[in-house]
């Protein structure tokens, strides 16, 4: 009987990993595609609170995304006196609840984790987060739902 419940493990952790485990960060890493949003989360020590209990919705820019920011910015956000700024950023990508594309009708608006409020519309059965395109929506993880988006998330004003 062990050894059945010991397969049966396996296989659930096998096929169904990032449902049953994986958490925001865990996910973003596993893609393969979000290596400076990763760095950026790091540094700015926001990546151990998207491991937490959640739930999050994270608007994630693609490592694609960071390409129309400049390398001096980019570096320069990531120094220590800079760190203010980068946590201000990133939080205009997150939320404290679990939102679905499915969710979204028409427009609204939310409080981002920085403070920030957001629009986020469907057009055409195509989701928008302020100017960023959902490339990828409803991403589901331990801890909430990511949605891939084309463009890092800059302030309105």
């Amino acid at each position: 009987m062990k050894k059945f419940y010991a397969i049966l493990v396996i296989l659930i952790t096998t096929i169904f990993p990032s449902i049953a485990f994986a958490n925001v960060i865990d996910k973003l890493i596993e893609t393969g595609k979000f290596m400076k949003l990763n760095e950026t989360l790091t540094k700015s020590g926001l990546s151990e609170n998207l491991k937490g209990e959640g739930p999050f919705t994270v608007f994630a820019p693609l490592d694609d995304a960071f390409a129309a920011i400049s390398a001096q910015t980019y570096y320069g956000l990531l120094r220590e006196e800079n760190k203010d700024k980068l946590v201000n950023i990133l939080g205009r990508h997150v939320f404290s609840k679990k939102l679905s594309s499915s969710e979204i009708n028409n427009e609204i608006k939310l409080k981002a984790l920085n403070g920030e409020e957001v629009t986020i519309k469907k057009v055409n059965g195509i989701v928008y987060i302020n100017e960023a395109e959902v490339v990828t929506a409803d991403v589901e993880v331990s801890n909430g739902i990511i949605h891939f988006i084309n463009r890092v998330l800059q302030p309105l004003n």
